[in-house]
């Protein structure tokens, strides 16, 4: 099942921010057999959130996950993005008001916020779109939110690193449940190769016998071991398994094979 990763903020577009959510968002996916499909940076701003979502249902995205913009500032627009590419209107849920009414509530008892009654900028994190469900972050304020379509799955996740982590763990049953079950099998070796170059035929050689499987070479620099990795998807566990060790070894016997005629 394929995934479109989106990252809203003008402060990731200017470098101020490291966009450090969305290589960890892939990771995770990916751990849990979604294919990355695409992952873009966009300004806050709401017909930019709006076509990029447009451009996710077009590339045939299952779930599409957007991160950031989901606080109390006027900036924070990601969800008035999202009710636009969707057709939905934003109203308040009564479900988020009640998560953010009980973290302002936590929040002042540790001291960290002043007080807790809910203020119009507070109020406008608990506005979702129509049909939206919120997802409770104990550790921000703003919740996460699930939307489920005919067609696809929108998670929106907040920024800070720490709150985006969480609110998605909260949602992995649920991103589990969407597709039928997959295994990821990968395996990595190591060389003794200075040069990508070298090997890019063998490479070549083994993917075409081996579609299925994504084999890369991951330089760790001139004059350093390479590493190689073989990642394959599938249903069947043992069948991706054999798959990778297929064709890592393939790959083995070739390069080794090319060592020998080179002494």
């Amino acid at each position: 099942m394929s995934a479109y990763i989106i990252a809203v903020g003008d402060e990731i577009l200017s470098g101020r921010v490291l966009d450090y959510n969305s290589h960890w968002v892939s990771k995770r996916l990916t751990s849990l057999g979604f294919k990355i499909i695409r992952r873009s940076v966009i300004p806050d701003d709401v017909n930019e959130i709006a076509e990029e979502i447009n451009n996710a249902f077009k590339k045939g995205a299952k779930i599409i996950v957007l991160i950031g913009g989901l606080g109390p500032t006027p900036g924070d627009i990601t969800l008035e993005g999202v009710a636009k590419a969707i057709g939905k209107k934003l109203i308040l849920n009564e479900t988020a008001l009640k998560y953010v009414k009980r973290r302002y509530e936590e929040l002042c008892k540790l001291g960290l916020v002043k007080a807790s009654d809910i203020s119009e900028p507070r109020r406008k994190m608990a506005y979702l779109p129509e049909g939206a469900e919120p997802i409770y972050n104990a550790v921000g304020a703003a919740p996460g939110v699930f939307i489920r379509l005919d067609n696809a799955i929108i998670l929106c996740l907040p920024g800070p690193p720490q709150e985006a982590f969480y609110v998605f763990e909260q949602v992995v049953p649920k991103l589990i449940a969407l597709k039928e079950r997959t295994y990821t099998a990968s395996r990595t070796i190591y060389i003794e190769e200075i040069d990508e170059t070298t090997v890019a035929d063998i490479l070549k050689k083994v993917s075409e016998m081996f579609p299925d499987v994504y084999i890369k070479t991951f330089p760790t620099g001139f004059g350093k071991r390479m590493e190689v990795t073989a990642i394959a998807t599938g249903k069947d566990k043992r069948e991706v398994e054999e798959k990778v060790e297929k064709a890592i070894n393939e790959f083995l016997r070739l390069y080794n094979e090319r060592k020998g005629l080179s002494k």
